[in-house]
């Protein structure tokens, strides 16, 4: 069913008041997948995100990438309609989908997601959400890649292959190379608002802006499988129909999709995905620094600085830094009845309200 004009104008009010632009979807699975029911959910999100689609998968688990898409809405799109309509017809380990709205350059082919390219006998793929400004192009050098339209995400991508082509090629993917690639995102995302997924055929990179810019969510999908219903349509399958006992992997997305239990990303949180299974989950904050997190959020009443430095064993020149790093980066307040020094030892602190469901997510599944 379509909207009415009335019932388009408040959703587009809607939209604006939630600041969404374009949607992400990815998904690693342990063996090849249809991905027939969470692209059909994925799509109804072209409705708000109209100016453009696509999908990019590794058939037959190769590193030739394969990408549909065109500069319409997904949710109107009769090739979208097919893929959805034809279960068996595309399998992949990996997939990267994208749904637009245009921030910079105009609605055409060269300027819809995800983009391409290759290096060294394999196709690497990329999708983005958000806008880069100020000098993002004159810092953030290209080479050999080159940007074929006019969008900021395009650009990055070339960087980043770029950047791929000179740290990484020359050794393999493992813990030192994540970092680095971490880091990478870390310093593109200081030019703007920067969510982002990434593979080469074997991975699937996924970065979430550091100040927590239109979200990013994961969804781990394993037997014994339920029902599932899509968030935004009247429509539900049983996956234990639909799927192998043994299939398992993860799907993310900008939003939850379905009525399973999505796990948040923290801000600048980045998980690398393979063969089904998070190999490299890299939050911005320390394992120390998320042990005091921790004791903040679980105990239930307000903490001072010198609760803490007892309780972790921890000298006090010690958590004084960590506090201080917390609370720049918006996960703690000092109580507003303090009558001291925010770092003094009889400082009290609490975790930010609007917050914990982050801090909640970070604490679970570190």
């Amino acid at each position: 069913m379509r909207l009415s004009p009335h019932l388009r104008k408040f959703s587009d009010i809607i939209l604006k008041e939630v600041k969404t632009m374009c949607e992400l979807l990815g998904m690693n699975f342990n063996e090849p997948i249809s991905p027939t029911f969470t692209f059909r959910g994925f799509t109804k999100r072209g409705d708000f995100n109209p100016d453009g689609w696509g999908i990019a998968l590794y058939p037959n688990g190769g590193l030739a990438v394969q990408i549909i898409k065109e500069p319409v809405n997904a949710y109107t799109s009769r090739l979208a309609n097919y893929i959805i309509n034809t279960s068996g017809n595309f399998t992949s380990k990996i997939y990267i989908s994208h749904v637009r709205q245009k921030s910079r350059g105009e609605s055409v082919y060269r300027n819809t997601h995800p983009f391409s390219r290759e290096l060294n006998g394999r196709d690497y793929c990329f999708a983005h959400n958000g806008t880069l400004t100020g000098s993002y192009k004159y810092d953030l050098l290209l080479g050999m890649f080159n940007p074929i339209g006019e969008t900021d995400s395009e650009y990055v991508f070339c960087h980043i292959m770029e950047f791929v082509k000179n740290r990484i090629i020359n050794r393999s993917w493992d813990q030192s190379s994540f970092s680095l690639l971490y880091e990478k995102f870390r310093e593109i995302n200081a030019y703007g608002k920067f969510n982002c997924l990434f593979s080469d055929g074997e991975h699937l990179f996924c970065y979430h802006d550091k100040c927590g810019y239109n979200g990013l969510h994961y969804v781990r999908r394993v037997a014994p499988f339920t029902k599932v219903k899509l968030a935004d349509e009247d429509f539900e399958i049983d996956l234990k129909e639909e799927k192998k006992p043994e299939q398992a992997g993860y799907i993310v997305a900008t939003r939850p999709l379905t009525n399973e239990n999505w796990i948040g990303f923290a801000r600048g949180q980045f998980v690398v995905f393979k063969d089904g299974k998070i190999i490299y989950n890299k939050y911005p904050i320390g394992e120390t620094e998320l042990r005091i997190l921790k004791a903040i959020r679980t105990t239930p009443h307000k903490v001072s600085i010198e609760y803490l430095s007892s309780f972790m064993n921890l000298p006090y020149s010690t958590v004084v830094e960590y506090i201080k790093n917390l609370r720049d980066n918006g996960y703690i307040k000092q109580d507003s009845t303090d009558m001291v020094d925010p770092l003094d030892k009889n400082a009290n602190y609490y975790t930010v309200k609007e917050r914990r469901d982050e801090i909640d997510s970070i604490i679970k599944n570190f």
